[in-house]
C-alpha cells in the first residue's frame, strides 16, 4: 500500500477487512482463468520474487508453494519478499516455507539499495486506491528498479470507474459515483489502467555506444510482454459470474464507508454558521441510504466489472554482437 499521509488510503486494516481482501484474492484468480501469474512468465525461472503492496501476503503465500518453481536456496535466505507500508494485515510465519519473508516499506519511497535488481519478478496489484496521481511515476520507477535484467513485472488493477450495473439503478450509479469523488478529492487517479501503461513504457534504459537491448531493440527500459482486458461479463468461469455480485459489492461498500467516514467527520467538524453545513447534511444523508441499499444488497442489476491484466519485461543490455537469443529466451 501506499502512504496513509493525507489520507489516501481508502480501505481499513482490520480483520474483517483482511477476510475480504483474502477473499478478493481468490475471486480475482478466478478471474485470471486459475492463474497466479500469466502463461507468458516462466515459473521455472523464477528464484526470487517480490510481491509490492502484499495486503496479508496471500498471493505470495500461494505462488511460494507453486510446484513448478526452482528449489530453495541452499542458504535458506528468503526470496520471496511482500512490501507493505503497513504490516498489521501480515501473515504469521510460514514455517513451511524458509523462502517466504515480510518487509516494512512505503513504494513512494525507493526501495533499499540491497533489493534492487535482485528480483525476477515483481508483482503488483489493485493499488489504484492507495497511489496518488502525482505519485504514479514515482512508484513505477521504484518498482522496476527491483527487477533484475530480462525480470518480469505483473500489474493488476480495476477501478470503480471499470465497474456498471445493467439495468442501471439510482443506488448503484450513486455508489460509483461517490467512491470516484473519493478517489479525486484523495489525489487519487479515478481511472489508473490508461496512465499505468503508459508511465510503464516510459521509463528510459541507457544503452551505450556498442551495446543494444536485447528486449525489445530500443531504449525503453520496459517491453510490454501482454495487456488484456478480462471482464466477468461474459467470462468462461461459473465460479466468476457467481461470485461477481458479491465481489463488485463488497468492494464498493468498503470505498463508499470511507467517503461516509470523511464527509461525516468533516460535518461534525464544521460551524452551525458554516455556509457549507446545508450541502454537507444532505450529502452524508444520501451517501448513507445508498450504503444501507448496498449493504442489504437488494440491488436487483447484473453487475460486472472490467479487470486490467499487464505484463511487461525489463531491458537486457549487452555488448552488440554476443550471442542473443539463449540470454533473451532461456531453454526450459
Amino acid at each position: 500500500m501506499a502512504s496513509t499521509n493525507g489520507e489516501t488510503y481508502m480501505l481499513q486494516r482490520n480483520l474483517h477487512e483482511s477476510q475480504r481482501l483474502d477473499a478478493q484474492h481468490e475471486y480475482m484468480r478466478q478471474m485470471s482463468y486459475g492463474h497466479l501469474l500469466h502463461p507468458s512468465i516462466p515459473l521455472h525461472q523464477l528464484h526470487a520474487v517480490a510481491d509490492v503492496a502484499t495486503g496479508t501476503g496471500r498471493w505470495l503465500q500461494q505462488l511460494a508453494h507453486h510446484p513448478a518453481l526452482p528449489p530453495p536456496r541452499s542458504d535458506q535466505q528468503p526470496t520471496f519478499i511482500g512490501f507493505d507500508i503497513s504490516d498489521q494485515q501480515f501473515p504469521p510465519p510460514d514455517a513451511s516455507s524458509p523462502r517466504l519473508a515480510f518487509e516494512l516499506h512505503d513504494m513512494i519511497k525507493p526501495f533499499p539499495t540491497e533489493h534492487h535488481e535482485k528480483f525476477d519478478l515483481v508483482n503488483v496489484r489493485l493499488v489504484s486506491y492507495a497511489i496518488k496521481g502525482a505519485d504514479l511515476d514515482r512508484v513505477v520507477q521504484n518498482v522496476v528498479q527491483l527487477l533484475r535484467p530480462g525480470g518480469y513485472l505483473q500489474w493488476q488493477e480495476a477501478d470503480a470507474s471499470d465497474s456498471w450495473a445493467h439495468p442501471e439503478t439510482s443506488a448503484g450509479s450513486s455508489c460509483i459515483d461517490y467512491v470516484i469523488a473519493e478517489k479525486i478529492d484523495r489525489g487519487l487517479l479515478p481511472g489508473i489502467a490508461g496512465p499505468l501503461v503508459k508511465t510503464i513504457l516510459s521509463v528510459p534504459v541507457t544503452v551505450p555506444q556498442g551495446q543494444q537491448n536485447i528486449v525489445s531493440w530500443s531504449r525503453d527500459l520496459m517491453r510490454l510482454v501482454h495487456l488484456e482486458t478480462v471482464s466477468t461479463y461474459n467470462h468462461p468461469s461459473p465460479a466468476v459470474a457467481a461470485g461477481k455480485k458479491t465481489a463488485i459489492m463488497s468492494a464498493a461498500t468498503a470505498l463508499l464507508k470511507a467517503r461516509v467516514h470523511r464527509k461525516s467527520t468533516e460535518l461534525q467538524d464544521s460551524l452551525e454558521s458554516d455556509p457549507r453545513v446545508g450541502k454537507l447534511k444532505d450529502e452524508v444523508k444520501a451517501m448513507e441510504t445508498t450504503l444501507r441499499a448496498v449493504e442489504r444488497g437488494n440491488e436487483e442489476s447484473s453487475w460486472d466489472f472490467d479487470l486490467t491484466w499487464i505484463v511487461a519485461r525489463k531491458a537486457i543490455v549487452q555488448d552488440t554482437g554476443k550471442g542473443w537469443m539463449a540470454v533473451r529466451r532461456p531453454s526450459p
